[in-house]
């Protein structure tokens, strides 16, 4: 007969765990998920100018970091992309991302960097940065 042992994942194994999962719901479209890894007065801000696109600024609360994230989700529709690095700490994080990206306006298709900066407190999300070329993102939307 074998036994069973309880494996406990804590600190910056459970921290990075946990921000990987967030980052798979964004990828298949569940921003309710997405939002939920937020503080209940956590911010997501899409650095940019809100006239190139409508989304740039901050968000705060979850209702409101999950509208705008299904407004980016619907208004760039996310074809591919690649987590290419992430850098855990227990209180912040640094995740650099490459998308691919298609404009239901336009029809066009555009590659992107992104970098977030995000703070964290008991393992959720306090605040993200988001940055991207946003001028890049109107041009692919048909705004410019």
């Amino acid at each position: 007969m074998s036994q069973s042992s309880l494996r406990v994942v804590s600190g910056l194994p459970f921290v990075r765990e946990k921000l990987t999962q967030l980052y798979v719901a964004r990828v298949r479209g569940d921003m309710a998920a997405f939002a939920a890894g937020f503080a209940v007065d956590g911010v997501f801000h899409l650095l940019g100018d809100p006239r190139l696109v409508p989304e740039a600024g901050p968000r705060c609360g979850r209702a409101a970091i999950q509208a705008v994230l299904e407004s980016l989700f619907r208004n760039y529709q996310y074809i591919d992309g690649l987590l290419v690095d992430m850098i855990v700490d227990l209180n912040a994080a640094v995740v650099r991302r490459h998308v691919t990206l298609r404009s239901p306006a336009t029809g066009a298709i555009a590659e992107f960097e992104v970098a977030e900066h995000l703070r964290l407190r008991d393992g959720e999300i306090v605040e993200l940065v988001q940055f991207m070329d946003t001028a890049s993102m109107a041009v692919l939307a048909g705004r410019i």
